[in-house]
């Protein structure tokens, strides 16, 4: 009789040692998940176009992804078959790193990718030009690490 309990007690013991094992085994670590950029929108005009842009704030040494959405206000329509390029300089510098934009996927939108190589304040200059139009847009005020 007493065998049988003793069986039973260590089965049990065996058991619930099983489940503990295969509980920590199967938990879980904490990740660190990762954030989104924020994206920062804005829209700017000139005579001609109107450019609203999406973009990731400028981190020096890091790639910074521009959405580009191009309206021609002459017609409304959207800018097609345009070459467009920014130019990312530091504030009162003469020269800077040009980037040339990729036609997206839907007409009127641009992507660009800028990297901002030090800290600081820049200027991004947008150039747009297609068989209706050539247009040159200057922004100011562009700051790394966050709103301008």
């Amino acid at each position: 009789m007493l065998s049988v309990i003793v069986r039973r007690g260590i089965a049990w013991m065996c058991c619930v040692t099983a489940v503990l094992v295969v509980l920590v085994a199967c938990r879980r670590e904490p990740t660190a998940e990762k954030q989104p950029a924020e994206t920062i929108a804005r829209t700017e005009f000139t005579e001609r176009i109107e450019n609203f842009f999406e973009y990731e704030p400028l981190t020096p040494g890091k790639p910074s992804a521009f959405l580009i959405h191009l309206t021609d206000l002459s017609d409304g329509a959207p800018v097609e078959k345009a070459d467009v390029t920014l130019t990312v300089r530091p504030e009162r510098a003469e020269r800077g790193v040009e980037a040339k934009a990729k036609v997206g996927r839907v007409t009127g939108i641009y992507v660009a990718t800028v990297t901002a190589p030090v800290p600081g304040r820049y200027t991004i200059e947008f150039r747009v030009k297609n068989a209706k139009l050539d247009e040159r847009m200057v922004l100011a005020d562009f700051a790394t690490g966050g709103r301008p």
